[in-house]
């Protein structure tokens, strides 16, 4: 589709934002109205039909826009930015592929419950009557349904003067309480340029909805059950990001010790005394010993105990009491039986906990001595793993030089692969923004955009992406919007020339090999062909605080090329263990 832009500069463009007073186009009111509810920063990929939009945003003088690679990495980069920021972002996208493109970001985002207000443009097929090329409606794509399944809310503007009504609306939906998740908002490109008075526009009551408390009575018994519990565990889920203080003040109140689910690391800091660090996939050695012994009462919080989030760390033994806190009751009894299933906001529920605790003396007596006993032996799969001097370098001794060399301050971002095996296993996280990954729905590329999307949140301390060959293969390209803004972000690529999951995955259930690999690629080389300060890592030892602050010199970004020894694996992480249960399942009936 052939269009022109005017390319003024955008001080230019932002001064004309309102044509009058009394009247606006609807692409302005759309803008407004978002901006009026919380959201300036916009992500997206520009196209003929969804023009209006874009340039509005270029117009509106409070505004700013990320244009991303790829439409479905522009969601990714929104969900990071969430994450880091708390405030809503919207993706911009255009008809045809660019609506289609997003729906697997809008499923990773409807999977952790992250607010995303997708903007689709789309051709003007219903007041013409023709036959258009993209079109979304009914009769095309149908984008609405196709993304019904994954979203809070999918709407297409009926009416221009409606505009404002439907961008309050979106936001609403998507952030409503206790159903976080993406909203899809379909514009027509002739209602979306069309001028309406100011007058018609009708403004969407936010949304004032009250999220369920345990009552006291419930919270109290929950409270005694831990307390008189002979091994008792806390496991910590994902959804507790908003809670950490609360959460914290619970567990140390009862001296509980804790685990976090692979999403939830980094909640709770994971040098607390009554951490046994991550359990489920490539759960820590502490987590499996202990629960190993037998876990009489569990108090599950804000996860919904999907084979990730358990592995090989079954959190309750037979017959044990498994208590689940959760907003949505679908998650219980899913994964493990649960005894007693709340649905509660888990800052409420574990504040009063904690406050109930402390008010009633009730504590147990055991949990720090058992915590103690299991953490004598290292947590890890390799105990020396930061010594390890093996050549090619091991990607465990990998990870200890770089979180040593890029310092305590840095945010980890992990991609989907076997590198986040040893992400999770060996990183120590210790605040809640000190590392991410987006395993809702486990969209390799997802940590690249993710790590774009939390520097441009806050460009202040560094983002490390750490991913694989096949990632970048994927949505390498993301990392020029790094470069466009200058991002602090350093990309760790452990380039092995292969799916190496797949790989070993492949061999460990089907007994045989198969290549599964790609030309060798020089991600060195072709960064600095983009501008991005790069080195190739192959021996333990190289990456230095040095090194980084080299390579970080001018802000970012940078590119570490590791070529890492792709045999070295850790042991039972889980996923392939589960993946062999579900064929034997499927056999059996």
């Amino acid at each position: 589709m052939n269009f022109r832009i005017d390319m003024r500069k955008a001080s230019d463009m932002r001064a004309g934002f309102e044509p009058s007073e009394s009247s606006t186009i609807a692409a302005d009111a759309v803008i407004s109205a978002l901006f009026e509810a919380g959201v300036d920063t916009f992500f997206g990929v520009p196209g003929g039909p969804v023009m209006p939009l874009f340039d509005a945003v270029l117009r509106h003088p409070h505004t700013r826009l990320i244009e991303s690679r790829h439409e479905t990495t522009a969601v990714f980069s929104a969900m990071g930015y969430w994450v880091q920021s708390g405030r809503v972002p919207v993706v911009l996208v255009t008809a045809g592929p660019g609506g289609t493109n997003a729906v697997t970001g809008m499923a990773a985002a409807f999977c952790e419950g992250v607010p995303v207000v997708v903007l689709c443009g789309d051709v003007a097929w219903e007041s013409t009557g023709n036959i258009c090329l993209q079109n979304m409606g009914p009769e095309g794509v149908d984008i609405e349904n196709v993304a019904r399944s994954v979203s809070r809310a999918t709407l297409r503007l009926p009416e221009a003067s409606t505009a404002y009504g439907y961008a309050r609306y979106a936001v609403a939906a998507a952030t409503a309480p206790g159903a976080n998740g993406p909203v899809l908002l379909v514009l027509p490109l002739d209602r979306a340029a069309t001028t309406i008075s100011k007058s018609n526009a009708i403004v969407a009551p936010d949304s004032q909805g009250t999220l369920p408390v345990a009552d006291a009575d419930t919270v109290k018994k929950v409270a005694h059950c831990l307390a008189g519990a002979e091994r008792p565990l806390v496991v910590v889920g994902a959804a507790c990001r908003n809670a950490t203080s609360e959460v914290k003040a619970s567990v140390e109140t009862l001296g509980l010790p804790f685990v976090t689910t692979p999403r939830g690391k980094g909640v709770l800091d994971e040098d607390h005394p009554l951490s046994l660090r991550s359990g489920g996939m490539a759960a820590s050695w502490w987590a499996r010993r202990y629960v190993s012994e037998g876990v009489d009462v569990a108090l599950v919080l804000g996860t919904d105990l999907d084979d990730v989030s358990i592995g090989p760390t079954q959190y309750v033994r037979p017959g044990g009491e498994l208590i689940h806190i959760d907003l949505d009751a679908r998650v219980f009894g899913r994964g493990l039986p649960t005894t007693q299933g709340i649905v509660a906001d888990l800052r409420a529920f574990t504040a009063d906990l904690a406050a109930i605790s402390r008010n009633f003396q009730i504590r147990n007596p055991y949990g720090a001595d058992l915590r103690s006993r299991a953490v004598q032996e290292s947590p890890f799969d390799c105990p020396d793993f930061a010594i390890d001097a093996a050549s090619p370098v091991a990607p465990h001794r990998v990870l200890h030089d770089l979180e040593h060399a890029v310092g305590p301050s840095a945010r980890f971002v992990s991609d989907i692969g076997e590198h986040m095996l040893f992400a999770l296993h060996y990183l120590t996280a210790r605040t809640v923004n000190s590392f991410g990954i987006h395993l809702g729905l486990g969209s390799m590329a997802s940590g690249i955009g993710s790590a774009v999307g939390r520097a441009i949140a806050d460009p202040t301390s560094l983002v490390v992406c750490i991913c694989g060959d096949g990632c970048m293969q994927m949505a390498g390209s993301e990392l020029l919007v790094a470069r466009k803004h200058n991002l602090p972000v350093l990309t760790a690529v452990f380039n092995d020339s292969r799916y190496n999951m797949v790989y070993h995955g492949y061999r460990q259930q089907y007994g045989r090999t198969a290549a599964w690999s790609s030309p060798d690629i020089d991600f060195s080389l072709w960064a600095r062909s983009h501008g991005i300060p790069a080195t190739v890592i192959d021996r333990p030892g190289q990456i230095t605080s040095e090194l980084v602050e080299g390579l970080m010199a001018y802000g970012g970004p940078a590119l570490l090329d590791i070529r890492h020894d792709a045999d070295v694996r850790i042991q039972g992480a889980g996923r392939v263990e589960t993946l062999q249960q579900m064929s034997l399942a499927h056999s059996d009936t």
